[in-house]
């Protein structure tokens, strides 16, 4: 039976933008308004300090990844309180190659970083709804202790800077991989409530998989606490505190992202969907939907067809 994380990387098939490497050399800041995308910036060689709103600013060294994973605004400068330029005023309409050729700032020493946002379609923001929270607003990994991490994030800087025949599957495949040793590299995280702090919880990873792999099944929580080899009262105070919502409601949840998925994928009426992710109502099924997309269903697949043509 596939993971949780395994079903979770192929229900959000994340893609990439504006994937490119940048210099800057001291003094030099920029500025960066909320994103509707998961960022990350690599810091190939130097330092900078990162400034995120109300927050003190850290210093980001050589081999770290800064991801934010809800895209926040943040600051990043060769050194606290250097005045910073918009993003979007320095690189905006300017091509690959163009923004490859700047180097932003003065005559001091020097950074790389590598930029880019990940772009998870319809299912955006991963951690930030009752399905996906956990993560901090704000992660920094060392790649120098995840040597395939940096390795994916060259790999796929080349692909995306250089295309060749097959970059576009190259692509695909390597950013799952990036998603994957992304999650892998979290084992020394502290996450807050959700289904991510549940998979490393014994009794309740198999629930999370059995409801991912089998979200049409009508599950009663005696089964689901069987699965856990836990009493119903046991089962239920567990799955609470640890991700925050019942498991029913997880479930419910789930069916909701997989119809998601579904009403911009394909062409089947609404009451056909409901029943294919395991609603036995329509009107059940609006209800939820609203509920974890703030659209009902018709109007989700509207607003992010129209986005995806």
């Amino acid at each position: 039976m596939p993971s949780p994380l395994t079903q979770f990387i192929k229900l959000v098939s994340p893609s990439c933008h504006v994937f490119s490497q940048v210099t800057c050399r001291a003094p030099w800041g920029l500025v960066e308004s909320d994103l509707k995308y998961t960022s990350f910036s690599f810091l190939r060689s130097g330092q900078c300090w990162v400034e995120l709103p109300g927050q003190a600013p850290f210093l980001l060294k050589e081999g770290e990844l800064l991801l934010l994973p809800y895209g926040a605004a943040h600051k990043m400068m060769s050194d606290p309180d250097i005045p910073c330029d918009h993003v979007d005023d320095i690189f905006g309409g300017k091509s690959h190659e163009e923004v490859e050729g700047m180097a932003i700032g003065g005559d001091g020493p020097s950074c790389q970083l590598i930029c880019g946002y990940l772009d998870f379609g319809p299912l955006q923001y991963f951690g930030e709804n009752a399905v996906f929270k956990g993560l901090p607003e704000v992660l920094v990994l060392d790649t120098l202790h995840h040597t395939r991490l940096e390795n994916l994030l060259l790999w796929i800087y080349q692909e995306n800077g250089q295309p060749q025949s097959g970059s576009d599957i190259a692509v695909s495949h390597l950013l799952e991989l990036l998603l994957l040793e992304l999650f892998r590299s979290l084992d020394q995280v502290e996450l807050e409530l959700g289904w991510l702090k549940a998979m490393s919880d014994p009794r309740l990873a198999p629930v999370i998989s059995c409801i991912q792999n089998s979200y049409q099944k009508d599950w009663r929580l005696t089964e689901l606490a069987d699965v856990a080899a836990l009493s119903k009262t046991a089962f239920s105070s567990r799955f609470k505190k640890v991700t925050g919502s019942s498991a029913l409601e997880f479930l419910r949840q789930w069916r909701c992202l997989v119809a998601a998925k579904q009403l911009v994928e394909q062409y089947d009426s609404v009451q056909e969907i409901a029943q294919s992710v395991g609603f036995q109502s329509t009107d059940v099924f609006i209800r939820n939907f609203r509920l974890l997309h703030q659209l009902t269903p018709g109007q989700y697949r509207q607003k992010h067809q129209l986005n995806r043509y």
